[in-house]
């Protein structure tokens, strides 16, 4: 009897073994879910941009986006000290209005470097992975011929990875969108931060489409690599 469940314990265990290790696989790393989300975004935006071709196409795009982009995170982080002042109920509704304004704005930074006839170009550099947090480096291939470079900060939950910022050549994108925000509040306030997300997000989905490409990052923000992960 004793044999027979020390067979039974280490039958369990190696299943439970298997099992954890089919998990990790499917999970893959870092890099993997990158390298899957810029394949989808390169498919998207694959032949002729006419119409409403173009506006399909920026709707896939932010689709594959929406699965990749950590919200919440990124969304707590923008807001800074004026996250712990909103209730529940007003941090839902602001997570939901700066889903589409982070969708925007990585669309624009796409749209800056892609190539029509080639798409994205990226090229997978370094990674770094402690605990539920990573840092992936790249570079973008622009349109001109030379290179940008990208890092992706990303952090795993429930085993997946999903993007909390994007560094592009050392300026944070979140960092850059929070001192928009900050100023935005400094000469209005929290409430007319919202009005003016609400004006973007009340336009139909055909032009929010078309329109999604808005002004690339503006400089001034730097954040160090370290303040992302």
């Amino acid at each position: 009897m004793i044999r027979q469940a020390g067979v039974i314990g280490a039958g369990i265990l190696a299943v439970a073994f298997t099992l954890v290790a089919h998990a990790r696989a499917e999970m893959g790393t870092p890099t993997e879910t990158l390298r899957e989300v810029f394949t989808g975004v390169n498919k998207a935006l694959a032949g002729p941009m006419e119409g409403d071709q173009m506006a399909r196409r920026v709707l896939d795009v932010r689709a594959l986006l929406n699965r990749a982009l950590d919200f919440r995170d990124a969304a707590v982080r923008a807001l800074g000290d004026e996250w712990p002042a909103r209730t529940a109920t007003e941090q839902d509704a602001f997570i939901d209005l700066f889903a589409d304004f982070l969708e925007r704005s990585c669309v624009a930074q796409m749209a800056s470097v892609a190539d029509r006839k080639n798409g994205i170009r990226i090229h997978y550099l370094t990674e770094v992975i402690t605990g539920d947090r990573a840092m992936v480096g790249t570079s973008i291939e622009t349109k001109g011929g030379g290179e940008m470079l990208f890092d992706f900060a990303m952090v795993r939950h429930e085993g997946q990875w999903m993007i909390r910022d994007v560094v592009i050549e050392d300026v944070s994108l979140i960092g850059n969108i929070r001192s928009q925000f900050k100023r935005v509040m400094r000469d209005s306030s929290y409430s007319g931060l919202v009005i003016r997300m609400k004006a973007r997000t009340a336009e139909p989905p055909p032009a929010r489409a078309a329109t999604a490409v808005v002004s690339p990052l503006t400089p001034g923000v730097r954040s160090p690599m370290k303040d992302s992960p």
